[in-house]
């Protein structure tokens, strides 16, 4: 998952293709919501994602079981109500590249990085309203702090003393790749970005498209593992994550074959409630987080980081934000958000708790 060669990075947009459990109103509503601001979306009957899509397996595994399950193999009886389509969705090839490039822009733009220095302490006093104690460098002072501190955010915020009323803990993910078996065939560019909700996975194409990753949509049958401390944390693959994974994945894509484990290991900031991010000012003045990512937001990030410069302005300039809340405007789709459910006050909202949002 590093940088292609070359250094550049890429944008491909294979298609995204959502599988959910049910085509029901919920669904349904999304899809108007989506095409109401342009986005080119389709709901296809099975049929249809046979046609387009034959290497899949249109058979329904709703609800998903863990492969010790006796019934694991055994087929249902019944295929997924449909899909739904995005044509023009895609993935960036090196997130790591995309992330470095970021970084080069914003310090072009005067942003000053202080990197492998570890905040021991947040302290509330002093001419400024924050000094950042460091371990092994000269502290920070500022008067606006932002927390986006990833699976570390609960604890930068014990740091600063701030409790919010929606809990964020770290979450243990292992991601897991094997062959792309559409590849040496010559087909590896028609496989969409997959978003199995019927079966509890998703994959896209990795590494030219050689290869397939895969991560888990968190079946209810699977237990959610909690880490306590983001700095340990067991970072090898396992066996039985990986066969989870893999052979859920082969239902869906009969054609992949399972091999020697390979991946990675690595942590989601998850937001508990509902795994949507939290994106909004404290009850401390000039202390400000973008967390509670839940795995979702490298995409995202482009709109969280303008919303949350909105938010800090306005609070900045004396708005109460709580009782007046922002509307985002959004340039490119040219149509208003409320973001309201990204406020720490929203109390729970209903989500498919997973990745995929």
């Amino acid at each position: 998952m590093g940088p292609e060669a070359g250094g550049a990075i890429a944008f491909h947009r294979p298609g995204m293709l959502f599988i959910p459990p049910r085509l029901d109103d919920g669904v349904r509503r999304i899809v108007a919501e989506m095409r109401r601001i342009g986005i080119g979306v389709s709901i296809l009957s099975a049929a249809e994602v046979a046609e387009r899509f034959p290497f899949l397996d249109v058979a329904s595994h709703h609800s998903p079981r863990r492969p010790d399950d006796p019934s694991f193999l055994e087929p249902t009886g019944r295929t997924i109500e449909g899909a739904v389509l995005e044509e023009d969705a895609g993935y960036v090839v090196s997130p790591g590249l995309a992330t470095r490039s970021l970084r080069e822009a914003a310090e072009r733009a005067g942003a000053r990085f202080l990197l492998r220095r570890e905040v021991v302490g947040i302290e509330r006093s002093g001419p400024r309203r924050f000094r950042l104690a460091l371990e092994g460098g000269a502290p920070v002072e500022a008067d606006v702090v932002v927390n986006a501190a990833g699976p570390h955010s609960s604890r930068v915020n014990g740091l600063a003393g701030v409790a919010l009323p929606l809990r964020t803990r770290p979450l243990r993910r292992e991601v897991h790749a094997l062959a792309n078996p559409l590849f040496a065939a010559g087909r590896g560019p028609c496989l969409p970005v997959v978003g199995d909700l019927d079966a509890g996975v998703y994959c896209r194409p990795e590494a030219g498209g050689r290869d397939l990753i895969v991560g888990t949509v968190d079946p209810e049958c699977d237990e959610l593992e909690w880490v306590e401390d983001p700095d340990d944390f067991r970072r090898e693959v396992t066996e039985p994550y990986w066969r989870r994974q893999c052979l859920r994945l082969m239902q869906r894509l009969p054609e992949a074959r399972l091999e020697p484990p390979r991946g990675i290991a690595a942590l989601y900031d998850v937001t508990v409630a509902d795994w949507y991010p939290i994106v909004d000012r404290t009850d401390v003045p000039g202390y400000y987080v973008a967390i509670g990512t839940s795995g979702s937001s490298f995409k995202t990030a482009p709109v969280l980081g303008r919303l949350l410069a909105e938010v800090i302005e306005a609070c900045e300039g004396g708005r109460d934000t709580d009782r007046d809340p922002i509307e985002l405007r959004l340039p490119r789709a040219g149509v208003t958000v409320d973001v309201r459910f990204l406020s720490r006050l929203r109390g729970r909202m209903g989500s498919t708790r997973t990745v995929i949002g």
